[in-house]
């Protein structure tokens, strides 16, 4: 009698059961995993931007240039690169400087909502990223390029908003200070976070 009970096994109803289980367990953690996975990616996106923003101000104190942020589409595909403001008329290949941005994260003017960073949370009133190409001059301060004649830098503070289009609320920021400082943000669902 105990080898008969020792070998029985499962009824079809317990293991239905169990799959009923695994299936509502597996239903409610996929949308907050891909989520989660938005997130990350638009914050590696914005880490990629802040990175080379650094960078750029990095090589135009180095160099003694002023060096410019160029944002493009390839593809569908956000990508950026630094260069120097004399190599803006030359045909230069910059496929090695490239950072991509990500693949769901596009780069957009002032967000209607959420409401953008405000100049009180800022300290300083910033250009947008999206219509004002950010540059920094030799000493490293961010600033608005005019080819001139005579060429001009306006020192200014700058803003750039990233924004995943899969998910309305996932939304990120760089901030660049008139003083050179590189900062990220990111929207939890009611303000901005650093």
């Amino acid at each position: 009698m105990r080898l008969k009970a020792a070998n029985r096994g499962f009824s079809l109803i317990e293991v239905m059961v169990a799959l009923a289980i695994a299936g509502i367990l597996i239903a409610t953690a996929v949308p907050s995993l891909t989520s989660a996975i938005a997130h990350a990616k638009l914050r590696s996106a914005s880490s990629n931007l802040a990175g080379l923003m650094q960078s750029a101000r990095f090589q135009a104190i180095k160099r003694n240039r002023t060096f410019i942020l160029i944002v493009f589409a390839r593809g569908g595909v956000p990508f950026a690169y630094a260069k120097t403001v004399d190599d803006l008329t030359a045909d230069v290949d910059h496929t090695s400087q490239e950072v991509q941005l990500g693949t769901a994260a596009y780069l957009v003017g002032t967000p209607a909502s959420p409401a953008p960073l405000a100049d009180t949370v800022l300290g300083y009133t910033p250009l947008n990223g999206a219509t004002s190409k950010i540059s920094f001059d030799p000493r490293g301060l961010p600033c608005l390029y005019a080819a001139g004649p005579p060429p001009t830098c306006t020192t200014s503070g700058f803003v750039y908003y990233t924004h995943d289009t899969t998910y309305s609320d996932t939304w990120s920021a760089v901030s660049v200070s008139p003083g050179g400082r590189v900062k990220q943000w990111f929207w939890d669902g009611s303000r901005w976070a650093d």
